[in-house]
């Protein structure tokens, strides 16, 4: 059992560490607790903790052997703990925080850069670097999937300009090469281990999330308490992928595309914006794609920006899309794509309330917390709707002018490959207004075939799914029910539909977990 402990200022940020914790090691394995109940715990995740709180936990690890995670603010009794030193914040934040837009065929990143040492090699990160904010189309999408670390003193931001000691740093802080703070360290007190994320809200929006996944799962697990993670990938796989057309602005241009993946055996699932449906030469099309197995989503009524921006717009966005798609199709949608991945809480509210099952959104220009490194349960949202990160679109304005063209698509599938995230990427149909910066059909196809060439090359046993195949498991993996007593944890509920099965992780080992298994 994981304890969350954060004071009430921090609530809201506490409320979105808690939902990222539960999407990797079930709902019931991690609970807000309060300061009284330090004593029970065994792993403790804290945010922004005080000096207060910072004095008891400096007693808490010296009592036996425990783990502590803390993201953002290092109290004064830890810093100490470790040797920190403070430094003075870099100049000019703007300047080393923010990119510039991405140019056409290009790419673009902050000054500022994140990079890992060798050190983090026992948390399986060694040789990762991330800016804190990069793009690859204008100023939107980040094809690389993760969202921006700010220096603005939000819950995004950097927390504190400090130094802790060499032999304690995972990653700093570097800008123009030179390493300026750290962002990341593990250190131990007394037989108890210690990670830190220099950010309020640590890496809930990137794949470095995974060095958390694995600090609670494996690390010293010979002695120091762990944690079961589940798998964002079904066991027997080494991979998961999905891939889907949002119909924005045309709905049968996409059957060039269907076909090619029909042939390599892959499916393609389909958005539909359904104002495009006033044309039935669309809807012939979509009962064709749909006898033949395809899989349909919502894209809205309107394409609305931010979903009409009200609860009560979205609402009807989400209903008004349900009824003409029932209505053209005969098929009953249960999740949506967001609008320009535009995820707003109120509209997640207004679907949740029209009867759907989830969305698929995030991209870094905005709704940071709709980026979040594993699929499930939202903070703030009833149980049962789920939510899916998919930033990485393949578009012909994406693709790069030197070098490879598909080098930033590879790229995200290998971290995701590495890190065992389920992969989620996306393109458009050609409408007579817009190609997406696609010449044309064949150079698209040759692009996507390319893609899943490269999947297909890297991973021993990949797993292609359609969006519906993937979010329903993502539903299923966020309703298993975990319980731990003297003997281990036990597994209550964890069959997946569709013949797949859920694997999971601990104590060093990966092996499936089905209903009644107990993990000692």
């Amino acid at each position: 059992m994981i304890h969350l402990i954060a004071n009430a200022p921090d609530a809201p940020t506490a409320a979105l560490v808690l939902a990222a914790l539960r999407r990797s090691v079930s709902y019931g394995l991690t609970i807000r607790a309060s300061y009284a109940s330090l004593d029970n715990a065994s792993i403790v995740v804290c945010v922004n903790a005080d000096d207060r709180l910072g004095n008891a936990l400096i007693d808490w690890l010296y009592a036996k052997p425990r783990k502590l995670i803390l993201f953002g603010r290092l109290p004064v009794a830890l810093h100490q703990a470790c040797g920190a030193t403070s430094v003075s914040w870099p100049t000019d934040a703007s300047s080393w925080s923010r990119s510039p837009s991405a140019p056409a065929g290009g790419w673009a990143q902050s000054d500022g850069e994140i990079r890992y040492r060798d050190a983090a090699a026992g948390l399986g990160a060694a040789g990762w670097t991330r800016p804190l904010e990069r793009y690859d189309f204008t100023d939107e999408w980040n094809n690389l999937g993760y969202g921006a670390i700010r220096a603005d003193g939000s819950a995004w931001a950097l927390a504190e300009p400090i130094h802790l000691p060499d032999a304690s740093v995972l990653a700093d802080l570097h800008v123009n090469g030179a390493a300026l703070l750290t962002y990341s360290a593990q250190f131990d007190v007394g037989n108890s281990s210690v990670l830190w994320y220099n950010r309020p809200v640590g890496p809930i929006d990137s794949f470095e999330w995974r060095l958390v996944e694995r600090f609670l799962s494996n690390w010293r697990s010979e002695n120091l308490p762990c944690c079961p993670v589940v798998s964002e990938i079904p066991w027997g796989y080494d991979s998961a992928i999905t891939t889907r057309l949002d119909c924005d602005e045309d709905i049968t241009s996409a059957r060039a595309l269907w076909e090619a993946y029909s042939e390599w055996g892959v499916p393609l699932s389909l958005a539909i914006h359904t104002s495009n449906l006033k044309d039935d030469t669309h809807s012939a099309f979509l009962r064709e794609f749909c006898a033949n197995g395809g899989a349909l989503l919502s894209h809205t009524a309107t394409h609305a920006p931010n979903w009409g921006g009200s609860y009560e717009a979205a609402l009807k966005e989400g209903s008004d899309s349900l009824e003409l798609i029932r209505s053209a199709t005969g098929v009953s949608v249960r999740y949506a794509v967001s609008p320009f991945h535009q995820s707003p809480p109120y509209a997640l509210a207004g679907l949740c309330d029209a009867g759907y099952c989830g969305c698929i959104g995030g991209i870094i220009r905005n709704d940071p917390e709709f980026l979040m490194a594993r699929g499930g349960e939202l903070a703030n949202m009833p149980r049962g709707f789920i939510g899916h990160s998919q930033q990485t679109m393949l578009h012909g304005d994406c693709m790069l002018i030197e070098g490879d063209p598909l080098l930033f698509f590879k790229a995200a599938y290998d971290r995701a490959y590495e890190t065992q995230t389920l992969f989620g990427y996306l393109d458009h149909p050609f409408s007579p207004r817009y190609q997406y910066g696609w010449i044309d059909e064949a150079q698209r196809i040759e692009a996507h075939r390319g893609l899943i060439g490269h999947i297909r090359a890297r991973a021993n046993k990949p797993l292609f799914l359609d969006e519906i195949q993937a979010l329903d498991y993502l539903r299923e993996r966020a309703a298993i029910q975990m319980a731990t007593d003297d003997t281990g944890y036990l597994c209550h509920l964890g069959e997946a539909s569709r013949g797949l099965v859920f694997g999971v992780e601990y104590k060093g080992r990966c092996e499936p977990l089905l209903t009644g298994k107990r993990l000692g």
